[in-house]
């Protein structure tokens, strides 16, 4: 049988139809593809819009006069993906105002070395970096969460409690938006420690380094010289004075105080800096001892050790200590703190002891004479002991939530922590937490952390039988009849 000739005009026409049926093809995704890309509708559809911005972070992205670039440094991060999700909100809504820019160390190591060295930072940190023009600003990505610790007694992981990644992104974005660092005095010319010095143990070089990454600028000041405290003070810090201030130095310090002034004072058993009358006028007491327990050996084998670095186990429910809730605060050299229980005092009523020791810890009131402490009731002072505390006097007594702008002190019974030779991540996190406070940046934003919930699937055995029988032999076997129904189909 001779097959059908198709003539050449048709032949054509038929060639033309299937171009223009192929272009057409092209053109109708093309458009979809377009409309999709200019209106479409989002939502966050994960549980509590872990995700979705609030109004107050849309009006600062709306409002950047120049662009903001975010550099994402993570090597190992388990919140990775979180990050990522969140930025690429902050990137719809600032649109070419937000420039994100993600740099992993094992793919591009020379760029990520070259950004180290130029903002000195470790490359083993996970960070994310907000630059704007000359002013830089890190985020920790331990700084993101809050945890539960509530599990580790029974030997489990905490989870994850609260999700703070908006918070801390966008108070990082208006912090370098501000243009010049908020300016921390640290108070010279007693013997304190140095914030220049980064070779001696003692110094507090790597603190002050710590405190520029959060767009703060650490400064000396010596009162005797200049005769007052700058108004450009955000926060003047005391750390560990050996000689006591003059009282003209004091009376600068009172009136700074009464000017709504910011004051950390840390103090450990060798400091002494006669600032103790003006503390105890807003509640706060330095007390002449030093924190000490008694422990045992690992295992619990051999003999008894004294145990002179305070451990800090208790945490206020407070802004300024909140997110060190389950963990250790380790403070050298430790002098308790005590409030003033003067009913007389209206300031009483506004202190708060962030820290707390376990109840094995006393205050070793005889250390300097007693070779091997011992606890002597009625002589020492019984645990557990506050070892910081805080002040703040724009809280309105029994108006809680309700703040106004005004003093704040903190006062921590160390200084040694802080040094080069004792700082750890803990009481970086834990100072800057404090600084942070001090400025009332958790005032200005109020954008609450969004709460994780963890949800689990639990599937009977029967169902997980039936699950297994028709994904693995049911549906392979009817495609099987069908191919064969198929093929026989096909012969006839």
């Amino acid at each position: 049988m001779k097959g059908v000739r198709v003539s050449h005009p048709l032949r054509f026409q038929l060639r033309i139809n299937n171009i223009l049926t192929i272009l057409l093809m092209f053109a109708i995704v093309w458009i979809v593809n377009y409309f999709g890309y200019k209106y479409y509708y989002r939502k966050d559809f994960s549980k509590g819009g872990m995700y979705t911005l609030s109004s107050k972070t849309i009006n600062v992205l709306k409002s950047l006069p120049e662009p903001v670039k975010i550099i994402v440094c993570l090597t190992n991060s388990k919140l990775q993906s979180d990050i990522d999700n969140l930025l690429k909100e902050y990137k719809y809504y600032g649109g070419n105002k937000i420039i994100i820019e993600h740099i992993d160390p094992a793919l591009n190591l020379e760029r990520a070395e070259a950004l180290a060295k130029r903002l000195k930072f470790d490359l083993q940190e996970n960070v994310i970096i907000f630059e704007y023009k000359n002013f830089h600003k890190f985020v920790n990505d331990n700084q993101l969460v809050e945890y539960d610790n509530s599990v580790a007694m029974f030997g489990q992981s905490p989870s994850i409690k609260s999700f703070k990644g908006e918070q801390q992104f966008t108070a990082a974005i208006l912090s370098v938006v501000e243009g010049k660092p908020s300016k921390v005095y640290f108070l010279t010319g007693h013997g304190e420690r140095n914030i220049d010095d980064y070779n001696q143990p003692g110094g507090y070089g790597i603190i002050a380094t710590q405190i520029r990454k959060e767009n703060m600028e650490p400064l000396n000041l010596n009162l005797l010289e200049s005769g007052a405290i700058p108004e450009d003070a955000a926060v003047v810090v005391v750390a560990g004075p050996k000689n006591p201030f003059s009282s003209s130095e004091i009376q600068t310090i009172s009136h700074y105080l009464d000017s709504k002034g910011k004051l950390i004072v840390l103090e450990g058993t060798n400091s002494n800096s006669g600032l103790e009358p003006l503390l105890s006028k807003y509640g706060i007491i330095f007390q002449n001892d030093k924190v000490v327990a008694i422990g045992r050996l690992v295992g619990g084998l051999g003999g008894e050790m004294l145990i002179d670095k305070a451990a800090g186990t208790h945490f206020a429910d407070h802004p300024a200590v909140k997110p060190m809730i389950g963990y250790t605060l380790q403070l050298p050299d430790c002098r308790s703190i005590a409030l003033s229980t003067d009913s007389s005092n209206p300031n009483v009523k506004k202190v708060t002891a962030l820290v707390k020791t376990p109840e094995g810890f006393w205050g070793e009131v005889n250390w300097k004479e007693e070779e091997r402490p011992k606890y002597d009731p009625g002589v020492d002072i019984p645990g557990p002991l506050i070892l910081a505390a805080v002040y703040d006097g724009g809280e309105v007594p029994g108006k809680e939530g309700i703040h106004v702008f005004g003093t704040r002190i903190a006062a921590v019974g160390s200084s040694s922590f802080l040094a080069n030779q004792n700082i750890k991540p803990d009481g970086v996190d834990f100072f800057i937490n404090l600084l942070n406070w001090m400025l009332q940046k958790e005032m200005a934003l109020g954008i609450a952390p969004k709460s994780v919930q963890e949800f689990g699937l639990s599937i009977p055995a029967s169902q997980r039988q039936t699950v297994a029988m028709i994904c693995l032999i049911t549906i392979p076997f009817a495609f099987l009849v069908l191919g064969v129904g198929m093929y026989f189909s096909r012969r006839r």
